[in-house]
């Protein structure tokens, strides 16, 4: 299997919501974590401190940040009936009856920490990435912004690899749209062209708002999708 694995890095400001949906992915959507966290700046004595709070302790919990990096193998997975099921790769046993299997990605996804003191390591990750996931805080115009930076980061490494790295963005917490402090879609098509860039609207309280989002970037990722046969045939041709 590991010769057919795809690396995907998610890269995002601290609190855009990506460690939530890294593992709402891990929990395959048996355990909901939906947390949100917001990033809170204030000066004190010559000393700028962070501190990360719950937006809205009555509609989030299990709050969360990545203190440097999460790393899983996934294993994404369409039926023939075109069900998309996801789930932790931990053996070659596979929680779906093979013949009901139309296509696999096996996928490492590695998610970044968005602190600036770690802005080091996403150069590191993203070395040898086949595929980039961009998650943005909706109610954060700096987070927004900051999707430019991390699309020239992608484009310098195409150049250096002379390769195409898929790239996947979302602005997330749309939930929060209805209380006036969503940015949303109009804040990047101003200085980004979402008819190059697969752009999408999304919420941690709703996991399905990221699947068939999903779905399409795995598609675009060099040398998916993989047949169960395919994997099978290599495994006994190279053992």
């Amino acid at each position: 299997m590991a010769k057919f694995l795809r690396k995907v890095v998610i890269l995002g400001t601290t609190g855009s919501g990506k460690t939530t949906f890294f593992k709402n992915l891990i929990s395959a959507g048996n355990d909901f974590l939906g947390g949100e966290v917001q990033r809170k700046v204030k000066l004190e004595e010559s000393i700028l401190e962070n501190t990360f709070t719950t937006i809205d302790k009555n509609i989030y919990q299990n709050s969360t940040t990545t203190i440097s990096f999460n790393v899983k193998l996934m294993l994404f997975v369409v039926t023939k009936t075109n069900y998309f099921h996801y789930f932790p790769l931990t053996s070659n046993e596979l929680p779906i009856d093979e013949e009901d299997i139309d296509a696999i990605y096996p996928t490492l996804i590695i998610d970044n920490a968005g602190q600036e003191r770690f802005d080091f390591m996403t150069d590191i990750s993203l070395d040898g990435a086949d595929g980039v996931i961009i998650f943005s805080d909706g109610t954060n115009i700096q987070s927004v912004e900051r999707i430019s930076v991390y699309l020239d980061m992608v484009k310098k490494l195409e150049g250096k690899n002379n390769t195409e790295i898929p790239v996947l963005i979302f602005i997330n917490k749309k939930d929060l749209e209805h209380k006036g402090i969503y940015v949303g879609m109009d804040s990047i098509t101003r200085w980004i062209d979402s008819s190059e860039i697969n752009i999408y609207e999304t919420s941690n309280l709703d996991m399905e708002s990221f699947i068939l989002p999903l779905r399409i970037f795995l598609n675009q990722i060099h040398g998916f999708p993989l047949t169960l046969k395919q994997v099978k045939t290599a495994s006994t041709r190279y053992h």
